[in-house]
């Protein structure tokens, strides 16, 4: 367990070891969840702006060379990025999207961002969007598990390859996570 899973619960990673540093706001870089309600990422990154008196901004990158991506992928993507700035606005949160590869977007939002808060992406090219923020941030950057009811680190601490052996290890922890309202 790090630092930031001490600190901040089993959901939490930091993927560098820089400090929170005084800048003007907490990113929220969205990526993986492309949502502004029920997202453990956007809400830890409300809770720390809070802590920190920093608005939060929403940062998304819009790449159009996603691999294998269509226009109904892209359709379907902006249509809920739009019905997400409803939400963000709401709540007094400015989303920002612009064009260009996830992670140059990210880091160059997050230049004068005291924290930088992400949601944690499964492929290989999310991983490594990750890392190149990681290493290229001057503050502190903090994956979130969003988008598993139960945290893969928590469940399994190797890969595992085959659904039949990881299902037992999700089940043996779905009661500590899974709350229903």
């Amino acid at each position: 367990m790090n630092q930031a899973s001490a600190a901040f619960g089993p959901r939490v990673q930091a993927i560098n070891t820089t400090e929170i540093v005084r800048g003007d706001y907490v990113l929220y870089w969205m990526q993986q969840s492309q949502r502004a309600e029920h997202n453990p990422a956007l809400d830890l990154a409300i809770g720390e702006a809070n802590r920190l008196n920093q608005p939060v901004v929403v940062g998304f990158g819009l790449t159009d060379t996603y691999p294998e991506a269509n226009t109904r992928h892209y359709r379907f993507m902006l249509e809920g990025l739009h019905d997400a700035e409803t939400t963000l606005n709401r709540k007094g949160i400015c989303l920002v999207v612009r064009m260009g590869e996830p992670e140059k977007v990210a880091l160059q939002l997050g230049r004068r961002a005291s924290l930088i808060v992400c949601d944690v992406g499964y492929t290989r090219h999310q991983r490594q969007w990750r890392q190149a923020v990681a290493a290229g941030a001057k503050c502190l950057v903090l994956a979130v598990e969003a988008d598993v009811v139960v945290p893969v680190a928590v469940a399994s601490s190797k890969a595992e390859y085959a659904a039949r052996t990881f299902r037992p290890r999700v089940q043996k922890h779905i009661d500590d996570y899974l709350k229903l309202p």
